[in-house]
């Protein structure tokens, strides 16, 4: 990919943090348009993104008392 999807703007591979579900990921490599900021993930990362979020999300429900 060499321009933005949204705007048209230029993209550039940079280290990013991502915030999922309250827990920050450091230092992922995506694809970021320079002029709007659009981030781009490629299948691996977005696998990875996916699993975090799914782990998180049943981290949490074990965690959450039940009602009474």
């Amino acid at each position: 990919m060499k321009t933005c999807y949204q705007c048209g703007g230029p993209i550039s591979k940079k280290s990013v943090d991502l915030e999922l579900e309250g827990v920050i990921i450091k230092e992922l490599f995506v694809d970021v348009c320079d002029k709007c900021g659009e981030r781009y993930f490629d299948a691996r990362t977005a696998t990875f993104i996916h699993e975090i979020t799914s782990f998180i999300k049943d981290r949490k429900l074990e965690l959450t008392p039940s009602a009474r």
